[in-house]
């Protein structure tokens, strides 16, 4: 049972007046002493011999039941944490959050390459060396935008559309000219593709030693404050169904969501094909 799966645990016996604590993932005695609380009132039956359990088997059998009272299948009560219960968990946490569960049969992105984008391990045969700070760059040129575009971290500054390399070009202004036509000014800023969060930029890939597609200017990043790295479905904002027409737009030109094919890194798109 991970932190996340006890902050759900907390948060729902802190609504029904069992639990005063922090909500901090901490399973401690007074988590235990609510859940004990709580097991009766969260609907649907517990099975026999249940206050015998361990502290961790009755919280684990708390969201369980938890689940099943949100129409998620979390498997048998039985206060074990199985593949079953660990989906459901998570499967909760999306319902909670987006007030929906995206399930994956439901994401199928187009498979369209129309400009013959490369994999990523082709990345230089067809754009060329990378980009090093405060060395050589790609073949850069600037792509307007037909909305007005706020940096992420800082919304008071705009600017007024993205460097990319030139191989890119075409393909992104039509699909910047599609998304406008298809989703209008207000749309955009509800759903947050106004908001720029990298595009050129000459770096290793977080957390590793290879180089990022963003150092060929062949990513884009939008939002990242709501659709953070780590982040799937449950709780990054572009996985919204509101949301698929923009991906699709983008897919249709060969471009890669990493959020729709990996379910992590919902901020990005890239002009290569995995692998």
């Amino acid at each position: 049972m991970d932190t996340a799966a006890i902050k759900l645990v907390q948060s729902k016996l802190k609504e029904m007046g069992h639990y005063s604590g922090r909500i901090d993932g901490d399973r401690g005695p007074k988590t235990h002493a609510a859940v004990k609380k709580g097991i009766p009132q969260i609907g649907g039956t517990p099975p026999a011999g249940w206050k015998d359990l361990s502290g961790k088997r009755q919280s684990i059998m708390f969201l369980q039941l938890y689940c099943h009272s949100n129409d998620i299948d979390a498997g048998t009560v039985d206060g074990f944490w199985g593949p079953q219960t660990s989906w459901a968990a998570d499967a909760l946490d999306e319902k909670l959050q987006n007030g929906f569960v995206h399930a994956w049969r439901d994401v199928e992105p187009i498979e369209a390459n129309p400009h013959q984008f490369p994999k990523q391990s082709q990345m230089t045969n067809f754009y060329g060396p990378h980009g090093i700070p405060g060395g050589r760059s790609p073949e850069l040129v600037s792509v307007p935008c037909p909305w007005p575009l706020k940096i992420a971290w800082n919304k008071s500054q705009r600017r007024s559309g993205f460097k990319v390399h030139k191989k890119v070009a075409d393909s992104l202004g039509e699909i910047v000219e599609r998304v406008h036509d298809h989703y209008g000014l207000k749309e955009i800023e509800r759903l947050g593709f106004d908001l720029f969060g990298g595009d050129y930029n000459p770096r290793k890939m977080r957390g590793g030693s290879s180089w990022s597609t963003h150092s060929w200017g062949i990513a884009i990043d939008f939002d990242p404050e709501r659709n953070r790295l780590k982040w799937g479905r449950g709780r990054a904002s572009f996985a919204h169904p509101d949301c698929a027409d923009f991906w699709e737009i983008w897919e249709r030109q060969g471009w890669t969501s990493l959020g729709r094919v990996k379910n992590f890194d919902w901020m990005h798109v890239q002009a290569a094909r995995l692998g």
